[in-house]
């Protein structure tokens, strides 16, 4: 939980510096990679995009004062992200990144379906169409932040109000595309060979291939794409990616402080004296 500093008496914690990671007495402590040790094949999500999570740990670490940006100062801590672009330069990558981040999983939904064959049933359908909803309605968002910008400065930047509201959504939907997808899925991401080895045993294989049928992909073709379900929805890396877009901008009243104080509130006022003047 945050909890703001205080000035008069927390002072000493408010500075603002750059140092290298090299630098003596930082430490870093991560955690374990889900990287490490995984076969391609097996795990493609977890093998090539694994962001590692880390502690840094200053161990009596010497700061030259010409690295340090702010020393001592609560308010202009503050006020170096929210009265600069910093903060919405920042997050505008990581909203395109999630925009593009929902067109996969909604693609991925598909492509599953389309293989088990269930693309015809009404149900499928509806919860395809909720996945393509939710990545429109991302896309829209980060368009309009991008198309609509706001003078800061004298410099044109994203506008803020619209990010805040990408972020606020983006935390509310991921836990819901990945319920989706997994319930797309049922057990048919469970019943999976244990590894890529074994498509190249042939009595296993021969058994994979009367057990692991579709009528548009092999069944090596199959198993292949439901593994890829899996470690995009199941996998240590996929529960580490929910928990990632759930918080990495901060917990959601967070989110929704910072829309509230943002949105144009006077505007939507307006709006209602007309209606009341009627």
């Amino acid at each position: 939980m945050h909890n703001p500093l205080k000035p008069g008496i927390d002072e000493r914690y408010a500075v603002s510096f750059a140092m290298p990671l090299n630098a003596k007495g930082i430490k870093i402590i991560s955690r374990r990679s889900y990287e490490l040790g995984v076969n391609p094949k097996d795990y493609p999500l977890s093998y090539r995009f694994d962001e590692n999570d880390s502690i840094i740990y200053f161990d009596d670490v010497l700061v030259p004062w010409e690295r340090v940006f702010i020393f001592e100062d609560i308010e202009m801590c503050r006020r170096q992200f929210k009265e600069t672009a910093a903060e919405v330069l920042m997050d505008t990558q990581s909203q395109a990144r999630y925009a593009v981040k929902l067109h996969f999983l909604a693609g991925l939904a598909q492509a599953m379906a389309e293989t088990n064959g269930v693309c015809e049933y009404p149900t499928v359908r509806e919860s395809l169409a909720k996945l393509a909803c939710y990545a429109m309605n991302i896309e829209g968002l980060f368009n309009s932040l991008i198309h609509n910008p706001r003078v800061d400065n004298g410099f044109y930047i994203p506008d803020r109000t619209q990010l805040y509201a990408c972020q606020v959504i983006a935390q509310e939907i991921y836990p819901k595309v990945l319920e989706t997808i997994r319930k797309l899925a049922g057990g048919g991401v469970l019943m999976l060979p244990s590894s890529e080895a074994d498509l190249e045993n042939d009595e296993i294989l021969r058994i994979i291939e009367k057990t692991q049928y579709s009528s548009v992909a092999s069944p090596v073709e199959r198993v292949r794409l439901m593994k890829l379900v899996w470690d995009a929805v199941g996998s240590e890396f996929a529960s580490r990616h929910l928990q990632y877009e759930m918080f990495y901008t901060g917990a959601s009243y967070f989110a929704l402080e910072r829309l509230y104080t943002k949105y144009d509130w006077k505007s939507s006022k307006e709006l209602v004296e007309k209606i009341k003047a009627l």
